[in-house]
């Protein structure tokens, strides 16, 4: 049997006739690197180069995705949802990072659109940087994973190398008896007791608690419909602004939900895996117990690594599990319509849209933090200043969610060379005054000690709702 589906029985290349497949959510990452010398880093420091080095090559990639049909012979048109192309310097390796995440909705992956992405990115920066260092090369672009259609996830293997072989000793030394097979992975199952029992597996971390080994047994996993899920995140939407955005469309088909029920029959405790992102978040809520229970019952679904908001109360939880020690502490602070002191003067400022995407992008290039997406501008919620020519400053949306009465704000940026004038205040009420049209409640997240952003986001009325801890974290 031809296992080429582009090759047919006569080995003639062909279409694939996807016709009779479903349509289903289709996401796909890749990642790839550009080597550079020292002295195109200091190129790109300083400024040289055709304009803006990095900005161009995501635009580039973002729009290469778009084109694959026209690029690579038998490939499908594919309606993208979504395509993101990012680009870390990483100077102290002497490479940049590319990553591209493609999502679409239809019968076929996007695997090639994510590969094409990173590889037309890469290409963009040789060519913008080959006046400086022509030795530059493009190397191991690879898809990370993929999820959606018939064939289900891939994750692409941890590749490990092994270690050179101690040198020979001078005198011979009796035979060592022959070495045990490598024993198989874990499942999740035995991960569990794994963790229970043997302190080495948790890095010498405390074991699960004896509630939570209780309360796991009642772990189950919900939808995004669920009514009991619905009304228990709705009890706080400030404190749940991110779930109940992620219980929308198009969010819903990148979020799988947990949850842990008590003796009546109501949600105690929920946890939420939205995939959505090339790095992959987790989001809780529930008493400690019940956020241990969720992850001692869940731990062998999750993703080995993802990005987590950690309430100051789960964080205990989580450590039998994962690594977190790198989270930075940050402030969740809520509004309602009903205390919103509209101050500053929003004159000047605009509503964005997708022909500003590429100003947005070359503003938020600083800033490697933020979380934009181009389809967030369909929501209608970003609004931007100019001084002069050069978009200065933004501010706009994580989470906009009618159906739930609430938003989340960020991705507020000011270039560095106009700070100072209060530009972000004026952005920032415009934003809010189009908020408050269409819901009541208005949650944003601030680091701690981020004194000036603190006090401009209390003018407007917003108060501290809780503390939380905001990073990477890692299984063990």
């Amino acid at each position: 049997m031809n296992d080429l589906t582009h090759i047919d029985d006569r080995g003639k290349a062909r279409m694939v006739d996807v016709g009779d497949k479903p349509t289903t959510a289709r996401t796909a990452i890749a990642e790839g690197f550009v080597t550079a010398s020292p002295q195109a880093f200091a190129a790109l420091r300083d400024g040289a180069g055709k304009g803006d080095v990095l900005a161009a090559a995501r635009i580039a990639g973002i729009m290469a995705a778009k084109r694959v049909p026209d690029l690579i012979p038998l490939c499908h048109t594919v309606a993208l949802s979504k395509a993101e192309v990012v680009v870390e310097p990483e100077p102290e390796r002497g490479r940049f990072l590319l990553r591209a995440t493609v999502r679409a909705t239809d019968r076929t992956g996007v695997e090639m659109e994510a590969l094409t992405a990173v590889t037309v990115a890469a290409l963009t920066i040789y060519d913008m940087l080959k006046a400086v260092d022509r030795g530059m090369s493009i190397e191991n672009v690879h898809l990370v994973e993929k999820h959606g259609g018939a064939s289900g996830s891939y994750l692409r293997p941890m590749q490990v190398v092994p270690k050179s072989p101690p040198p020979a000793p001078a005198v011979p030394e009796p035979p060592e008896p022959p070495a045990a097979p490598p024993a198989p992975l874990m499942d999740a199952a035995a991960r569990s007791v794994e963790l229970l029992f043997n302190p080495a597996a948790r890095g010498g971390r405390r074991r699960p608690s004896t509630a939570a080994r209780h309360l796991a047994a009642r772990v189950e996993p919900l939808t995004a419909s669920d009514a009991d899920l619905v009304a228990r995140l709705s009890r706080d939407p400030v404190g749940c602004a991110y779930m109940l955005g992620d219980l929308d469309m198009p969010y819903a088909e990148q979020a799988r939900w947990f949850g842990l029920r008590g003796d009546e029959g109501t949600l105690d405790g929920v946890l939420l895996v939205y995939e959505g992102l090339s790095v992959p978040a987790v989001l809780t809520s529930g008493g400690a117990d019940e956020v241990e229970a969720l992850l001692l019952a869940t731990h062998g679904d999750l993703p080995r690594q993802f990005y987590a908001h950690i309430r100051t109360h789960h964080r205990e939880a989580m450590e039998p599990f994962y690594d977190v020690s790198g989270a930075k502490e940050m402030i969740r602070m809520g509004l309602d319509r009903e205390r919103y002191r509209p101050c500053s003067d929003p004159a000047g400022v605009f509503p964005l849209s997708h022909p500003d995407t590429g100003a947005i992008m070359q503003l938020y290039m600083h800033y490697p933090d933020n979380f934009f997406e181009p389809a967030q501008l369909d929501t209608g919620m970003y609004f931007g200043v100019r001084e002069g020519d050069e978009l200065a400053s933004v501010a706009g949306i994580h989470v906009f969610s009618e159906q739930h009465d609430v938003a989340a704000i960020g991705n507020i940026v000011t270039h560095s060379d106009h700070r100072g004038k209060g530009l972000a205040s004026r952005c920032v009420r415009r934003l809010l005054d189009a908020l408050f049209e269409r819901v009541a409640h208005v949650a944003l997240n601030v680091e701690v000690g981020n004194e000036a952003a603190i006090a401009c986001y209390r003018k407007f009325g917003f108060r501290e709702h809780y503390r939380f801890f905001e990073g990477t974290a890692t299984a063990l």
